[in-house]
């Protein structure tokens, strides 16, 4: 079954013009409102307009917009009623769905279809802003989604006695994550690794248990953020949040957690979102394969892309436009490296360097950078005088002057786009703010080297400790790990992360006086695996704060736990 309903667009070009009358009527109602909200009476005519609109798309059989104008109406009563209490949040959704329904009906009418799961965002925040529960993705979805699924055989028998041991760490460890991933609004696939960690753990010791199936289409759901082949929304995070109630029901009911739940609901929230994404990871596969299931017309990312569409610009846009202007501005500072070099720059150069600046200050100008935009203005007018002789600037100083200038917009927009500093602190930016952005730039990107270095020698280190095992526990596989995470050590103490590195010469130490030299035993595959919990909790941990130098210190608490599991109590440094 499709996700997208076939419509009649002559219907609805027949009486658009009517509609976009009816929905601005609503709006200019509803404005009326707010700068009066005394005056009910605005507020009704409003709610009038959007049910009339309403019921219009219900005659046309268009569901997605019937469905988001009747929802709208809803909420319009719901703030007109004098026994509900409004909040902001009301008055937001309802705002906002007065942008999003003439902008929806303009997408239907390119596009000729009613793609009704576009809205499931915005039907929702407006139910959620009203205290009603929340429609299931599905909800639009006609076709079958497969509940009965022929799963893989576990190659190993279950270890409940481990597991329900361990239940409470991994619990840990995903609410850590799942803190991340809200508060982040799903920014950084670290915060999903951390997820996927307790869940994979808890599927190896679950064996062949019949509580088995759920657990590996979380596995497989999860899985999809990592390769970003679904993206974060309300009701995704309301799933993210349902598997770490099963970890709790584990954790605190053993067998009976395990086993006692009705997943029916999660299971079709998993498997519909499962059928949006396009990954091509094995559990993906599998799980497809498991259940019978064929991938929808349209992917996530190609809904996001129709949805984003609906906005104008969105945030990987000035992502790119940053991107761009920046690899604009170095080559204008090769070219002024290269003429303070020369004491001097000919007409080639100058023509370019003016030609690169003035695209720079165009394009900063369409991004409200005005305080940037002026200062490469400004300076711009120093190059044309530059001109004026035919022979350019022959002074060092010039040269160093406007790279200090391109050096400071390169240096905001890399602010920018950390979200470390605002639109408008770079246009009020003074000359002592504008040094000390230039300077936290610099600092910054040394930072993000030594992290990326701390984070690709815990990597190593992993890689390192797999191959110990895959070769029955030769330890020259592992003969330089104690000295590779040394060095991260090192380069943690640099950046005062001295927890951090506390916790790595634990891990060094559990190396050097548990695994060299001991032959293979029985315990080593468990040693390992809490090892294994703690190095990836510290690299969680490093993702974090490369992403937005914030990090949650709780995460370091789980690698404390696997150490002290271990046997390794960890010092402060």
């Amino acid at each position: 079954m499709s996700l997208q309903v076939s419509i009649n667009v002559n219907s609805l070009r027949t009486i658009k013009d009517q509609l976009d009358e009816v929905i601005q009527l609503a709006a200019s109602e509803f404005e009326n409102y707010l700068a009066d909200k005394d005056n009910i009476s605005n507020l009704n005519a409003s709610v009038a307009a959007i049910s009339q609109a309403a019921g219009t798309f219900r005659l046309l059989e268009y569901p997605g917009a019937a469905q988001l104008a009747d929802e709208m109406a809803e909420l319009g009563r719901c703030i007109a009623s004098p026994d509900a209490k409004t909040s902001d949040a009301m008055i937001n959704a309802y705002t906002h769905n007065l942008f999003i329904f003439p902008r929806y009906i303009e997408f239907i009418s390119v596009q000729q279809k009613d793609l009704p799961i576009l809205l499931m965002p915005y039907i929702n925040e407006m139910r959620v802003s009203r205290r009603s529960s929340i429609l299931p993705e599905y909800h639009f979805f006609s076709g079958d989604i497969p509940l009965l699924g022929v799963p893989a055989a576990a190659q190993q028998p279950a270890q409940l006695d481990e597991l329900f041991k361990t239940a409470a760490r991994l619990r840990h460890m995903y609410q850590t994550g799942l803190l991340g991933v809200i508060s982040s609004d799903g920014k950084g696939l670290h915060h999903y690794q951390l997820l996927l960690r307790p869940v994979d753990r808890l599927l190896f010791l679950l064996g062949d248990h019949t509580s088995r199936p759920i657990w590996e289409l979380a596995q497989a759901y999860i899985s999809c953020f990592i390769d970003q082949t679904l993206s974060l929304n309300l009701n995704r995070k309301r799933v993210l949040a349902a598997i770490e109630k099963l970890l709790r029901s584990t954790a605190t009911k053993g067998e009976q957690g395990l086993s006692g739940s009705d997943d029916t609901q999660l299971k079709k929230d998993f498997l519909f979102a499962l059928m949006l994404s396009d990954s091509d990871q094995p559990n993906v596969v599998a799980v497809a394969k498991a259940y019978g299931f064929n991938k929808l017309e349209l992917s996530d990312r190609q809904l996001i892309e129709q949805r984003e569409s609906m906005h104008g610009p969105s945030i990987d846009t000035m992502e790119s436009v940053i991107k761009v202007l920046k690899e604009e501005l170095r080559h204008s500072k090769d070219i002024l490296e290269i003429s303070s070099q020369n004491n001097g720059i000919d007409a080639d150069d100058l023509g370019s360097l003016k030609d690169l600046l003035s695209r720079t200050a165009d394009t900063l100008s369409i991004l409200n950078l005005t305080g940037p935009m002026a200062l490469l203005k400004d300076q711009l007018k120093v190059i044309d005088a530059w001109a004026t002789d035919g022979s350019g600037s022959d002074s060092r100083e010039d040269f160093l002057v406007a790279a200090d200038i391109v050096l400071f917009v390169e240096s905001a927009l890399s602010g920018l786009d950390r979200r470390e500093i605002t639109v408008k602190e770079l246009n009020e930016a003074t000359e002592e703010t504008r040094k000390t952005i230039v300077s936290g730039s610099h600092l910054a990107e040394a930072e993000r080297v030594v992290l990326e270095e701390a984070e690709s020698g815990i990597a190593l280190a992993k890689r390192a400790i797999t191959s110990y095992v895959d070769s029955n526990f030769d330890s020259a596989h592992i003969a330089n790990v104690a000295t590779t995470l040394n060095t991260v050590r090192g380069g943690l103490h640099v950046l005062n992360y001295g927890r951090a590195a506390a916790i790595l010469k634990s891990c060094s130490e559990f190396i050097d006086s548990h695994i060299k030299g001991q032959n293979a035993n029985s315990q080593h595959h468990q040693l390992l695996a809490t090892l294994a919990d703690a190095l990836i909790s510290l690299e969680y941990y490093l993702g974090e704060v490369s992403v937005s130098r914030k990090a949650n210190e709780k995460i370091l608490d789980v690698a404390e736990e696997s150490l002290k599991a271990l046997g390794f109590s960890v010092e402060s440094e």
